[in-house]
């Protein structure tokens, strides 16, 4: 009787301890929303990690690559640190899509429109996105692998039985049943296959370890999915609906999934543990791993329905977040396929104190100006917020109003040593890509060049980049250029603005003010610059000298 009232109390106590936790868990989840929404969020993304989450990018871009933001485009404009800056999402999924929605630029009223009234929703109604970030955070991240790639990857299981895991739990059943009768006799064989059936559980859990994740990941969706379903918002019946229905039909999957995933929980729990050894010795949850594993090939459709609606919603409460990080946004405008752009306030989303720009660009522009004055972080700033405006439906500026467009950059090029390709092989190809695009019909091309041609002598460099330049006017592209070239100000004034950058010297030190003004550039600063980081003055004094001699002769 003794044992029966400790065991009682043993399992009582237990359920007040998974009850404090429980509690526990959700206070402290509840507390670090509050604290985060609306702040960068502290996380490491290595190149493995970044890797991880374009996962579904990658698979997905094939579709429509003309659609996407290209890879060179992406880095010229370092758009990893932009996408970490509005990285808010709390579950795997959710970053994962999040990464592919800002590489897959909209040209959809609609569809913007939609993500526009979500996001304002999330804005708006603090109760009502901290009950559904509570759901997802239910869910979690994953720091060890692509939910999206493991999903793909299960078919990979599907030719394994459970023939030799249920003969080897059978055989340490029989076993032990045999030691009631025959102690002395069995007490050895059974410890033997105890201890190969544990050798052979780590061998078998190793090759699985990810899928164990996964089965639990989904384990987590699909319980998250239902409970949304409980929620009382009715701005998001679309999403839950389906979310429910799909999640109804892993009924199968989820039953006993306890065997092989334990509770479900994040933290785990006592519970957990003490399953852990029977596990170990009967690898009743490798036999139930097997039966999981078909259900999700078999429900694969469902289960990356699951996956598309989840990633959204956790997407847009990030954007929404993401407009209170920045504060002084503005919801774009859109004019159809017209190639005009008007930006208002414009500023850099990786600069701390960013100089506000205007630019109403009806034609090309050709930016002129100094070294260091502003040229390359403006036209990185033009580019940056236009992929906002057609993803996140959010812009970092006080007005934008502009066309649909498709985004290209040549800009931070450099020498393919694999290919063993110069510079200027590495330039032209990148350039060549944009006006292939540009020659076709559709929505139009917005390429932002950095210097066109860089990688060759002054003469064919202006003769070329006149030639290009002039190309790109006249097909179905709107074009900045950014360049240290004066003579192409000149030379094609008819196709594009002049707009500069300028500087102005005081005591011996070159100040940049980063404001846009129209008109080319009329100042230089190369040899000012040389001199102010101690360069011999005779040398700064001579190289002053060619320059004026060649302004009155022409010649050097």
């Amino acid at each position: 009787m003794e044992i029966i009232i400790a065991i009682v109390i043993f399992l009582v106590l237990i359920g007040i301890k998974i009850k404090y936790d429980e509690h526990k868990y959700i206070k402290n989840t509840h507390a670090r929303l509050v604290a985060q929404w609306g702040k960068l969020q502290e996380a490491e993304y290595s190149g493995e990690k970044m890797q991880e989450i374009a996962a579904f990018y990658r698979a997905r871009e094939r579709e429509t690559p003309e659609a996407v933001i290209d890879d060179i485009t992406w880095n010229d404009l370092d758009m990893d640190r932009v996408y970490q800056q509005v990285n808010h999402t709390q579950s795997a999924m959710g970053q994962e899509y999040l990464y592919y929605l800002m590489r897959t630029p909209k040209q959809s009223v609609e569809e913007l429109s939609e993500r526009e009234r979500l996001i304002s929703f999330f804005e708006r109604d603090e109760e009502k996105r901290l009950a559904l970030e509570m759901k997802l955070s239910t869910i979690g991240k994953s720091s060890r692998f692509s939910v999206y790639s493991y999903l793909k990857r299960v078919d990979e299981l599907e030719e394994r039985n459970n023939i030799v895991p249920v003969l080897q739990m059978l055989a340490l059943f029989l076993g032990v049943v045999l030691c009631f009768f025959w102690p002395e006799e069995m007490i050895v064989p059974v410890a033997a296959i105890a201890i190969y059936n544990m050798v052979t559980y780590y061998m078998k859990k190793a090759e699985m370890e990810h899928f164990y994740q996964l089965f639990a990941y989904i384990v987590r969706t699909v319980h998250f999915a239902k409970e949304l379903a409980a929620l009382d918002i009715p701005e998001l019946k679309n999403y839950f609906e389906p979310l429910s229905d799909n999640a109804a039909k892993f009924g199968r999957f989820c039953r006993g999934s306890s065997l092989v995933v334990g509770g479900g929980n994040m933290d785990g729990s006592l519970t957990d543990t003490l399953m852990d050894y029977v596990r170990l010795l009967t690898h009743i949850d490798i036999i139930k791993f097997q039966s999981m594993a078909k259900e999700v090939i078999r429900l694969e459709e469902e289960l990356m329905e699951m996956y598309s609606v989840i990633g959204f919603l956790d997407s847009m409460i990030s954007a929404a977040s993401y407009r209170v990080l920045k504060m002084d946004v503005c919801v774009p405008e859109f004019c159809g396929n017209e190639k005009y752009l008007e930006i208002e306030g414009l500023v850099h989303p990786l600069i701390d104190e960013p100089v506000k720009n205007t630019i109403c660009a009806g034609k090309n522009v050709l930016l002129t100006g100094s070294n260091a004055s502003g040229k390359s972080t403006f036209i990185k700033s033009v580019a940056i917020n236009v992929i906002l405006a057609q993803t996140l439906h959010t812009v970092l500026a006080d007005s934008y109003r502009a066309g649909f467009f498709r985004v290209y950059t040549s800009m931070a090029l450099r020498d393919d040593l694999q290919s063993k390709e110069s510079y200027y092989i590495v330039e032209i190809k990148s350039l060549k890509r944009i006006m292939d695009r540009a020659e076709k019909e559709g929505v139009p091309v917005l390429c932002f060049i950095d210097e066109v041609l860089r990688g060759t002598n002054t003469v064919e460099r202006i003769a070329s980049s006149t030639e290009i330049l002039s190309m790109l006017a006249d097909a179905n592209a709107k074009c900045f250029a950014a360049t240290h070239d004066i003579e192409l100000a000149s030379l094609l004034s008819d196709k594009y603005e002049n707009y500069h950058f300028e500087e102005r010297v005081e005591d011996e030190d070159v100040l940049f003010d980063y404001k846009l003004r129209k008109g080319k550039a009329m100042t230089r600063n190369a040899i000012k610059l040389l001199g102010m980081i101690g360069y011999q003055p005779e040398m700064i004094n001579r190289a002053e000298q060619r320059v004026q001699k060649f302004l009155e002769d022409g010649v050097w």
